[in-house]
């Protein structure tokens, strides 16, 4: 099973296309038909808005079951996969946060209204740095929470990290764009959120070096958002590039690329077909593969992975006998 899965995956990306028919529908008119109305879930904004959050008084439910409350102790753990947000340059920031506040609370949040809560800040610049900015964030989170809650409320981000994490996903080699750009987060300005720029560069490592240079980064800043929905929609981008002539991908470069997604309304596998396309144009480009592991919605996740050449590949990611290790809670 494994070799047919591989065969499938394998086939020549360089063939000529086969001619297609015209279609008079577009992509939407498709996706329309089991996703509902257009912008249904799209928030658009620069500003945290807590009047979203909706607390539900505990007692309406425990009355239905003969539960007082003081019967045990415990609380509310709660683990927000897509928490991201913006330093004052543009420059996102992502990772996962932890909430946790008593169960002996009068008031619990409703979750939709938390999501969307959260989903306010994705746009939103919340300090000068990285440090700056997480402290920030939590603090009002955490202030947000305990004014609705009418409780202590614990906050807590944790940053991307694969070391942190147990092991990746892909393999150890990739290298984590947030801690290779940390100290210089501060001075990258980033404007671009609708792809309009190219912005990769490439840099010379040895003057004398004429060798391939084969780079390997990820980032868990990736986000986009959906064609027909405009929801959100984030995960990680791993991205392995092959340049010529002793030619490395400039990292700041790429972070600008992939974030350049942020606010793309397209479907998973077009966003990795449009990165695959623009770094592969680059004459500096032998070859590259582009995998996008997207965080579940609902209870599916996609992983489009497109690659110049088989042998690039990820095979424990395309062999359907493997089960996909995933992080940051993808």
């Amino acid at each position: 099973m494994s070799n047919s899965t591989s065969r499938v995956f394998g086939k020549e990306p360089h063939r000529q296309p086969t001619p297609q028919p015209q279609v008079q529908a577009s992509m939407n008119d498709f996706a329309s038909k089991s996703l509902g109305s257009s912008a249904s879930y799209a928030i658009y904004t620069e500003q945290f808005d807590p009047s979203l959050l909706n607390p539900m008084p505990r007692v309406l439910a425990r009355q239905d079951h003969g539960i007082i409350g003081n019967e045990f102790v415990g609380g509310d753990v709660w683990h927000c996969h897509e928490a991201t947000f913006l330093l004052n340059n543009g420059y996102p920031i992502a990772g996962t946060l932890k909430i946790t506040y008593p169960s002996s609370s009068e008031f619990m949040v409703e979750s939709k209204s938390a999501k969307l809560y959260l989903n306010s800040f994705d746009m939103c610049k919340m300090g000068e740095t990285p440090a700056e900015a997480i402290a920030n964030y939590e603090q009002q989170i955490a202030n947000d929470l305990a004014k609705v809650l009418q409780t202590r409320v614990d906050v807590v981000f944790f940053p991307s990290g694969g070391d942190k994490y147990g092991k990746l996903p892909l393999d150890e080699e990739y290298r984590d764009l947030y801690w290779e750009l940390l100290d210089i987060a501060k001075d990258v300005e980033i404007t671009d959120y609708l792809s309009n720029t190219d912005h990769l560069k490439f840099v010379k490592l040895h003057p004398e070096d004429n060798e391939k240079v084969s780079s390997k980064y990820f980032t868990n800043a990736l986000r986009s958002r959906c064609r027909h929905t405009k929801q959100k929609d984030t995960g990680a981008a791993y991205i392995h590039i092959v340049s010529k002539n002793g030619m490395a991908v400039d990292p700041v470069s790429l972070f600008k690329q992939i974030v350049s997604l942020r606010e793309v309304n397209e479907f998973h596998e077009f966003c990795a077909e449009k990165l695959y396309k623009s770094i592969m144009s680059h004459p500096d480009v032998e070859d590259c593969c582009v995998t996008l592991l997207y965080s579940r919605r609902g209870s599916l996740d996609i992983n489009p992975v497109r690659a110049s050449k088989p042998e690039l590949l990820p095979s424990n990611l395309i062999d359907a006998n493997t089960y996909t290790i995933k992080a940051m809670g993808q």
